[in-house]
């Protein structure tokens, strides 16, 4: 079916094909956006390690960005031996 359809295209004139690819880009751009636009209010409901604590002034995170006061480092690790075996 595929085969076809682009055998299909390739027959068409170069500005043809050229639109026909500027309309297909566009598509695909939409259905990107349209999914960006569908998750953000998932991502912007996630809680911020940096105010989840109530320090959400502006001097809070002044000194968490300078490394003033309680600041802490957050690593993620690993607790299973995948690499020792």
């Amino acid at each position: 079916m595929y085969k076809r359809y682009v055998e299909s295209v390739k027959q068409r004139p170069t500005h043809e094909r050229r639109q026909h690819a500027l309309q297909m880009a566009g598509a695909i751009m939409i259905a990107v956006f349209v999914v960006w636009v569908a998750t953000i209010g998932i991502r912007l409901a996630t809680v911020d390690p940096l105010t989840a604590e109530g320090g959400d002034s502006a001097a809070d995170l002044a000194n968490v960005a300078t490394g003033a006061g309680n600041a802490t480092l957050l690593v993620s690790t690993s607790t299973d031996d995948y690499f020792s075996q």
